[in-house]
Order: structure tokens, then sequence, then C-alpha cells
């Protein structure tokens, strides 16, 4: 979702507790545009202005092959990574690519409503998978493959946000992750991680990622500097095996269009070799470790007790879970008349009705005084909305 989206009535002064967004004050650190201007002043302009090659720019593949494999303790080979144009170029490209129209993706419930969006688009049907408070069940999982299988339709793949996931935040455990690689095996489905906010974590190591755990075998996973750089950047990455990331590489797109934002890309890796995005990111995880600390202690300070709410250990998301007499739209609807804005649950689910009884707050944009002020005003009106016909 974007700024032009603002809900009706919404007023600017309004306290925004709704957009899943960096802080605007992060987006421009002085080293990232020391890179920019290096570039355009650099005889690398005149290359990094072409289009580029399909995979993408090969400093940036180097870096973060590199990093990656630091990092994650992978032997990735430049022929496992590509750079795309943010999560979402990747999540088209795959659903392109591998689930045909009228044909069956996983998904989680609730899930990122834009994947919904881009899977719809594409016409794929789509089965939501029950989710509790560490993330998919993989029982309810295998349920549903196995109704699937007797009636004769075989999902291509699952879609899957597993860490500090959007919209809960909540973080799937590993014991999870293999249970759902052992299904994927047995049933013949690609794993999609989407892993943008791995590198937002506030509290230690974040569970081996799904391509860790199988050496890249029937999984992709996609990555982003949107989440810790600038989403203005459109840019991310794809990992895969070398026969995925070269069927990727030849698709339309690509071919028509060449490698994602050369200049951009080329800027990044000079930003990001000078060892400048490491530090970024430790301040990041500092500043929205600090607004997620201030949205938990606002909620069990001010919430009613029979309204619960997920502890992410990152990324940018709460989930609230609303008593069964109180309804998300008219807690959004009253918030926003008093000057709080965010999002309902409906949107995050396949099936709507699905999420009327929850909210998402997002705290990554919001000051600390903002944050308490919001869901201080939040619960006066989920006390409210009680007594609404």
């Amino acid at each position: 979702m974007t700024t032009n989206d603002l809900p009706q009535g919404m007023v600017q002064n309004t306290i925004s507790l709704l957009f899943g967004h960096p802080d605007p004050e992060t987006l421009l650190p002085p080293e990232l545009r020391n890179a920019m201007q290096h570039i355009i002043s650099s005889p690398q302009a005149y290359t990094a202005l072409q289009y580029g090659p399909e995979q993408g720019t090969q400093s940036l593949i180097n870096f973060l092959v590199d990093r990656i494999n630091r990092v994650q303790g992978l032997s990735l080979r430049p022929g496992n990574l590509m750079v795309v144009a943010g999560s979402t170029h990747a999540v088209d490209m795959l659903a392109r690519l591998y689930a045909s129209p009228g044909g069956v993706v996983l998904v989680e419930a609730p899930t990122y409503v834009d994947a919904i969006h881009i899977f719809r688009d594409q016409q794929i049907e789509l089965c939501s998978i029950p989710t509790d408070e560490a993330g998919l069940i993989p029982s309810e999982l295998e349920k549903q493959l196995i109704l699937l299988h007797a009636s004769g339709t075989f999902p291509s793949m699952l879609y899957t946000v597993p860490n500090f996931h959007n919209p809960t935040g909540c973080t799937l455990p590993e014991a999870r992750r293999l249970e759902m690689i052992r299904l994927a095996r047995h049933y013949g489905f690609l794993i999609v991680e989407d892993d943008v906010y791995r590198d937002l974590s506030f509290e230690g190591a974040v569970p081996a990622s799904f391509y860790a755990l199988t050496n890249g075998d029937q999984v992709v996973s996609i990555g982003s500097f949107s989440k810790t750089l600038a989403p203005g950047l459109r840019l991310g990455w794809l990992l895969g095996s070398e026969d995925v990331i070269q069927r990727c590489i030849n698709c339309g797109t690509m071919q028509m269009g060449g490698g994602a934002n050369p200049f951009v890309a080329h800027m990044v890796a000079e930003y990001c070799r000078s060892g400048h995005w490491e530090k970024h990111i430790v301040h990041l995880q500092s500043l929205y470790k600090g607004r997620r600390d201030v949205a938990l202690s606002a909620l069990s300070q001010y919430m009613p007790s029979d309204v619960r709410w997920t502890h992410p250990a990152g990324g940018f998301f709460i989930w609230l879970s609303l008593p069964k007499q109180v309804f998300a739209q008219d807690v959004k609807r009253l918030a926003l008349q008093e000057g709080v804005s965010l999002a309902a649950g409906e949107g995050f689910f396949v099936h709507p009705a699905d999420g009327e009884h929850h909210l998402r707050l997002a705290y990554s944009r919001a000051t600390p005084n903002d944050i308490d002020t919001g869901i201080r005003v939040l619960a006066q009106v989920i006390h409210r909305s009680r007594v609404v016909e």
C-alpha cells in the first residue's frame, strides 16, 4: 500500500499506524548520497545508465552472495542469485512462471495483502492455511493438501512470510519449517519464502531460512532493500537453484527490459561495499525495537483485557485480535474520526470475513509519542465500539 491510498477522510495530522513503511528520516543516509554522487560522476555512469545484464549488476550480485553466505552460513554461487526490482517483482515473476491461471497457490491466513492481489491478477486460485501465534500450522497444511490431492488439485507453490510476518509480526519456528519442507517434498510444490524483514531482528538469531534448511532445493527466497534502505530504490534479490534463476533470467520481461535498475544497483553496490549498510541496519534495529517496545507497553497499559496481540521479535507489525462483539471496520472508522489510522484485518485474508475481528498496527513510521497516543485512543475506541450496532 502506498501513501496515495490514504483512507477517505484521513487528515494531514492523523497519527498513522497504517503503513508498514520505513521511517522517512532513515531513507537517505549521507553515505548513500555520497555513493550516488560517486557513480554519477564516474565513467561507470554510462554503463550504469544502459540496459543491464538480465541477472543484474555483477558488483551487487557479488556483494550479496558474499554477505548472505557469511550471515546465513550458506555456500551460494553467483548463479544462485539475481537482482529484482523489489519483492513485488519477484512474487509477480514467480507467479507467472510457476503457477498457471486456474492453478492453486497455498498462502497463510492471514498473509500479505498485496501478494493476494498479485496472485489474483494472474487468475490463480488461493487456498489459505490457518495460523496461530507461531505462524502457519503444518498439520492444517497437510489436511488441506490431502483434500486438494483427493480432488485432483495439485498446488504449485506455497507463499510464506516466515520472519516478522506481515501482518502478524510472528516468526515461524524451525521445527515448523522442517515439517513444511517435508510436505513440500512429498507433495511436490515450491516454497516461496518472502524474507524481506530478516535483517530487522530485535532479539537474537533468526531461525534458519527455508533456503538454508534445504540448500535451495524446492525453495526460492526473496530479499529486499526496501525495509533496510529505501523502498523507492525498487531493488531486491531472488535466491534459487541455478535452474530456477536461469528460468527467471530467460523470461520475457527480463529479456525485453534487461536487469533490474542498473544505475540504482551500481549505487547500492558502492554503498554496501563501503560497510555502511551493515551499520545502517544496526541503527534500524535499535530504532524499530524502541518503537516496538513503546507499542507493547502502551498495549499492556491501555487495552481492554479481552484484546490480544502478538509480540514481534522484529519487523514492523503487531496483530490485534478483538473480542467477538467488536468488529475491525467499526474500530477503524471510529479511530479515524479520532485521528488514528490503522489497517482492518479483512484485506489480509483470502476470505475477508476471517479478518473481521483483527487489526494490524504498524509502528515503523510513527514517533514514540504518537505510538503511545494512538494506542491509547485505539483502546478507547475499542471500548466504545462494543455498543456500535
